[in-house]
C-alpha cells in the first residue's frame, strides 16, 4: 500500500504539470478565437492558468475533507516559490531585479499576505474571507492591466502565451481544454489521497504533507519556468514569476476554494506557518531590493542563504517544531 501512496504522487504531479499545460495552451487558442486580446490573456488566462495545480487541489482537498493539506499548499507553495524556486534559480545564474516590480508589485503581496495571516485569526478562512479575497484578486488584475506596459508580471504571463495552431478546430480545441482539465482534477486526487496516505504512514499530520511534498508538487511548473527563463536569458522575470504566483496563491488559491466551502486553519498553522510565511516574504526585499534607481541581484550567495532557510524550514516542521506565538 505505501508504494501505492509514492506512486500516487508521482502520477498526481506529472498529471499536474502536463494537464496544467494543456489546459493553459487550449484556453489561450480559445480566446484568441474569439479575438480576445494578447493583454487580456495573458493577465487573466494564462496568470490563471499557471496556478491551476495549486487551485484544484487546494479545492480537491477542502472538498475531501483535508483542509490542513489544503492551507499547507498554499502556503508552503508560498514559501518554496522565495526560497527554493529563487534559491535553485539565481544558483545557476544570478538574477536581476527590476526597479518598478520590488517598488510596486512586491509592497502588494506584503501586505496581502499580512492579511491573509490576519483574516486566519478566526480560525478559518470563511465564505465572507474568501469573497473579499477574490475581490482584491479582480483589483488586482485591473490594476496589472491598466499599468501592464511596464509591470514585469504582466510582461511574465504574456511571455507564457503559446503559439497560434491553425490547424485547430475550435471542437478540437474544446476537448483539449477538457482533457487538460479532467487531468489536473485526476493529478490533484492523486497527489491529496497519496499525500495524506504517506503522511499517515510516517506518523506527521496533514498540514505538514501540504507544507512540504503536496506544495512542493504544485511548484513544479513555477520552477520549470525559473529555469526556462534563465535559459532563455529572461533572468529579470524570474522574480516576477514568483511575486505573481504567490500573489494568486493568496488571493485566488485561498479564496476561490473558500467561496465554495470554508477552510478550518489549525492553531499550528496560524501560530508557526503563516508568521513564517510573511516573515519569508518581507525577506524578500533585503535579498531582491534594487539599489538607489538600478536593477537589484540575487547572487548566489544569497541563493545559498534561501535554500538553507528552505531546508532549515523543512526539518524544522518534521521536527515538531513550535514558536510559541
Amino acid at each position: 500500500m505505501v508504494v501505492g501512496y509514492f506512486a500516487a504522487v508521482a502520477t498526481g504531479i506529472v498529471g499536474l504539470v502536463w494537464g496544467a499545460d494543456r489546459f493553459i495552451e487550449s484556453a489561450v487558442r480559445l480566446a484568441r478565437r474569439f479575438n480576445i486580446s494578447p493583454l487580456i490573456i495573458g493577465l487573466t488566462v494564462v496568470s490563471f492558468g499557471t496556478s491551476m495545480p495549486e487551485l484544484v487541489t487546494t479545492l480537491m482537498a477542502s472538498l475531501t475533507g483535508h483542509p490542513s493539506v489544503a492551507v499547507g499548499n498554499v502556503v508552503g507553495s508560498n514559501i518554496a516559490n522565495i526560497c527554493l524556486i529563487l534559491g535553485i534559480a539565481a544558483l545557476f545564474k544570478p538574477l536581476t531585479t527590476n526597479v518598478s516590480m520590488m517598488r510596486r508589485e512586491y509592497p502588494f503581496l506584503v501586505a496581502v499576505s499580512i492579511i491573509v495571516w490576519l483574516m486566519a485569526l478566526n480560525g478559518k478562512f470563511g465564505r465572507i474571507e474568501g469573497g473579499l479575497l477574490c475581490g482584491g484578486l479582480v483589483a488586482f488584475i485591473g490594476w496589472m492591466i491598466k499599468s501592464a506596459r511596464d509591470s514585469e508580471i504582466a510582461k511574465s504571463f504574456l511571455k507564457d502565451i503559446p503559439l497560434e495552431n491553425a490547424a485547430d478546430g475550435i471542437w478540437g480545441i474544446i476537448i483539449k481544454l477538457a482533457l487538460g482539465l479532467a487531468v489536473l482534477t485526476g493529478g490533484s486526487r492523486a497527489l491529496v489521497w497519496g499525500g495524506v496516505g504517506i503522511a499517515r504512514w510516517i506518523g506527521v499530520n496533514e498540514l505538514i504533507i501540504g507544507l512540504s511534498l503536496v506544495a512542493l508538487g504544485t511548484s513544479l511548473p513555477e520552477l520549470a519556468a525559473s529555469i526556462a527563463g534563465i535559459i532563455k536569458k529572461e533572468d529579470d522575470i524570474a522574480v516576477g514569476n514568483v511575486v505573481g504566483s504567490n500573489l494568486f496563491n493568496s488571493l485566488a488559491i485561498l479564496g476561490i476554494p473558500a467561496l465554495a466551502r470554508p477552510i478550518p486553519v489549525t492553531a499550528e498553522a496560524l501560530s508557526r506557518d503563516l508568521p513564517i510565511m510573511v516573515l519569508i516574504t518581507l525577506m524578500l526585499w533585503p535579498i531582491a531590493r534594487p539599489k538607489h534607481n538600478e536593477t537589484g541581484l540575487i547572487t548566489r550567495w544569497k541563493a545559498g542563504v534561501l535554500l538553507f532557510i528552505y531546508c532549515a524550514y523543512m526539518i524544522f516542521i518534521f521536527a515538531g517544531g513550535k514558536l510559541g506565538f
